[in-house]
């Protein structure tokens, strides 16, 4: 038995749109599935002062404090913008990715560097380096800056107040 061309056109504009609709679903179900976080990691913010004012280009680095540290953990970074603040990345994650909870030790960097000419290089001038944020930021045993505890699941905000003497 032949379906009329009227039915068999019904037929075929319901069983193509029932096909993308399979589709569609499926995609639904294979991006909402996913896992949100496959990395672990938990989100940290934070802003930086130096002498009171919000400080752009310093790099912030989180490094796994090893005398308390009881599970794998990765350093993390971030750079500060114009405000002093920053969101942290671990290697391999996505941007603003953020850390495994544990507790970090944090240092800081921004250096410039006054390149020299080519006859001042000749003659055996070195570039000079400026520390805008003072080098005893930039290691752990020479910083006051204490380890920071990163919360699992928390939204963790760190404000730290660095100075210049």
């Amino acid at each position: 038995m032949r379906l009329p061309n009227a039915l068999r056109c019904r037929f075929t504009a319901v069983s193509g749109i029932l096909k993308r609709l399979e589709y569609i679903v499926l995609l639904i179900c294979l991006v909402g599935c996913g896992q949100s976080n496959p990395y672990g990691t938990t989100y940290v913010e934070g802003i930086v002062l130096i002498d009171g004012s919000p400080i752009d280009g310093v790099q912030v680095t989180f490094a796994p404090n090893s005398t308390t540290s009881e599970t794998q953990q990765m350093s993390a970074g971030g750079m500060t913008d114009k405000s002093g603040k920053f969101t942290l990345t671990t290697g391999g994650a996505p941007l603003g990715s953020g850390v495994l909870a544990g507790e970090y030790n944090v240092t800081f960097y921004k250096i410039t560097v006054k390149e020299t000419t080519f006859e001042e290089s000749q003659a055996g001038k070195e570039p000079v380096t400026t520390y805008i944020v003072p080098q005893k930021y930039n290691d752990t045993k020479t910083s006051d800056i204490t380890p920071v505890k990163v919360e699992k699941g928390d939204k963790n905000s760190f404000k730290f107040e660095l100075k210049t003497n």
